[in-house]
């Protein structure tokens, strides 16, 4: 259900980009969509993490083989075109949209999802 939440959030983010931008960022959500069984497995498994600027991160490297790296990888191009977009839109920036994403995405996590704290350090929610 929260997986839901925050795909309509970021489905609600990426109308606002603008019509210039309609057709890439429909691409865009598409392919985060297709992704979203994989990421929450690799969350649950505490393979990977929701860093503090609102990327993935690969927490257990022994535990982190090809599949999840590439999946982890399309992952943050894919926050990383959306945030860019945002911040194209509204003036704030990519970097300042990843880390208020990172807030947000922590807020809303299941009890158990590797977060990283300012500090650089991670815990389970």
């Amino acid at each position: 259900m929260r997986t839901l939440v925050r795909l309509t959030s970021l489905a609600a983010f990426l109308l606002t980009c603008g019509s210039l931008f309609a057709q890439d960022m429909a691409a865009i959500q598409e392919r985060m969509k297709e992704r979203i069984a994989q990421v929450a497995a690799l969350k649950t498994q505490k393979v990977v993490g929701e860093n503090r600027v609102g990327l993935l991160e690969i927490v257990k490297p022994e535990a982190a083989d090809d599949a999840a790296r590439k999946v982890v990888e399309a992952e943050n191009a894919d926050r990383k075109l959306v945030y860019a977009a945002i911040g194209a839109k509204t003036g704030a920036g990519a970097d300042k949209v990843g880390t208020e994403r990172a807030k947000k995405i922590a807020e809303s996590a299941t009890p158990g999802v590797m977060l990283q704290r300012e500090d650089g350090s991670w815990y389970a929610k």
